[in-house]
């Protein structure tokens, strides 16, 4: 996933800065962003691809954290209770009194 990411974000640089053609959507010399920002033809494109790259990046990773803390939502008291008490945190009469008040 990372490195199909990383291609499709060189490729997409790449291309824009290419400068090849000099009239943009708009139909005037360097339309678009370059024109708008008043940046020339090549490097005006592959500084706001940059800004949008590192955005995008930003905002899948906070999505990847975001999902993997879901996954420990679904543990049961009674599993927390037994890899604590395999972790040494807890005796056995410890465990034996938490699990009886787990259980009703």
């Amino acid at each position: 996933m990372k490195k199909i990411l990383f291609i499709s974000a060189a490729v997409t640089l790449l291309s824009s800065c290419g400068g090849e053609y000099p009239y943009g959507p708009m139909g005037g010399p360097g339309g678009g962003w370059g024109h708008m920002m008043g940046y020339g033809y090549g490097f005006g494109g592959m500084f706001m691809w940059i800004i949008f790259i590192v955005i995008f990046g930003v905002l899948i990773y906070f999505l990847m954290q975001a999902m993997k803390g879901r996954g420990r939502a679904g543990e049961t008291p009674l599993e927390i209770l037994k890899k604590r008490y395999a972790k040494g945190e807890i005796t056995k009469e410890e465990f034996d009194k938490m699990r009886k008040d787990i259980s009703g």
